[in-house]
């Protein structure tokens, strides 16, 4: 079948109240640092409770002084460019090593700054939530109408009348799970496709229920496969992906990407394992922290090539957009540098429609249009029909 790219960024999820980048900014900047608590292995978890603090208590407190050293530094705060900031250039900052003085302990500057991500990403991971505090739709139940969905009603409307001849490859740079929620309604039918698949699986997590109680359950892998009329790119990771690190004593090297679902932890994943005798053993994987999505400008186009996963992803995404017969952006601010040049070599812009959707796009989404010949449609997601297209 022939095939429609889409293109959708932090825009895309703000109807439904995920927060876009100005507001994730304020979020972390004013985090109450009394309520946030990590364990003596690394979760965070919330609580107003005071307790003992643990080593990532500490790191979590120098990451709350550090943000607002960057914003008095640099006259402003960008979640993306603080991670660059903390993972690459803090460490020549004089600044940065008289601040981290109180926290070091046993470390030195180096290793304390290296911590922060597990701590960091955590954080962002939280606020990573819609308008009803749900980071998680795998309780909803399925949806029949095909005439509503709040917030989204024009866009899914005519991608479900697209999917009868095209197949749609959606391309997210988002972290947050709304898109995949989609496959629950009427307008998408369970037809999305992510590359991940339960069956035959080895990895499995321990989900917690309420009375205290765990049960183990099996979690979908990364194998590579899209064969639905959907078929979900997450380019920059997501919220539930985390990877399984397999140990050779005390060594540990990546092995796969799975996704975890909702109650359980990235501590507590397993991996199913034979011996000669047949017998079934779980191995934990110790090495988890927390999910694995991109963040940074510069940073994260660093791993664009990795071949567990992103190598795979962007491959896919260069093929579908030679072969799209027309690109849809949404919510695209237009500030990867990356991914505007894969576009502007992949896609044939000069023969072909470009549309972008965004009610306040600014000057950067306007470059990105004139560059690639884009129709810009400045109507919500709610309001689009198909004469826009």
């Amino acid at each position: 079948m022939k095939s429609i790219s889409l293109l959708i960024g932090a825009g895309f999820s703000a109807p439904a109240g995920y927060p876009t980048g100005d507001k994730l900014n304020a979020l972390l900047l004013n985090c109450k640092a009394d309520n946030f608590k990590f364990t003596s292995y690394g979760a965070l978890y919330i609580s107003p409770k005071p307790g003992n603090k643990t080593s990532y208590d500490v790191e979590f407190d120098f990451c709350m002084e550090l943000m607002q050293y960057f914003k008095m530094k640099n006259g402003h705060f960008d979640y993306e460019e603080f991670y660059d900031f903390f993972r690459d250039e803090a460490i020549k900052d004089a600044g940065v090593e008289k601040i981290a003085q109180p926290y070091l302990n046993s470390s030195n500057v180096k290793q304390l700054l290296f911590s922060l991500t597990k701590v960091y990403v955590q954080v962002v991971s939280y606020y990573l939530k819609d308008k009803n505090n749900k980071k998680w739709y795998d309780d909803e139940s399925y949806s029949t109408n095909l005439d509503l969905y709040e917030g989204y009603t024009g866009i899914l409307k005519y991608l479900h009348q697209l999917s009868k001849e095209y197949i749609i490859n959606i391309h997210s740079l988002n972290h947050d799970l709304l898109f995949e929620s989609f496959g629950n309604t009427a307008f998408m039918a369970g037809e999305i496709s992510d590359g991940f698949e339960e069956q035959d699986s080895p990895y499995y997590g321990d989900k917690w229920l309420s009375h205290g109680h765990t049960y183990r359950t099996r979690l979908s892998r990364y194998t590579g496969k899209y064969d639905k009329q959907f078929r979900l790119y997450k380019l920059h990771g997501s919220r539930d992906y985390g990877v399984y690190y397999k140990s050779e004593g005390s060594i540990a090297s990546s092995e796969n990407y799975f996704k975890i679902k909702s109650g359980i932890g990235f501590d507590d994943i397993y991996k199913e394992v034979k011996n000669t005798e047949g017998v079934v053993n779980y191995e934990h994987c110790w090495l988890n922290y927390h999910a694995d999505f991109l963040i940074g400008k510069t940073s994260k186009i660093e791993r664009y090539k990795e071949p567990l996963l992103y190598k795979n992803i962007f491959e896919n995404f260069t093929a579908n957009l030679e072969a799209a017969e027309q690109l849809i952006i949404i919510g695209y601010g237009g500030r990867d540098s990356e991914v505007n040049k894969l576009i502007i070599e992949n896609f044939d812009y000069k023969n072909k429609p470009v549309y972008i959707i965004d009610p306040f796009a600014g000057s950067d989404v306007k470059d990105l249009a004139l560059q690639i010949k884009a129709k810009l449609i400045d109507k919500q997601l709610e309001e689009l029909n198909a004469g826009d297209f």
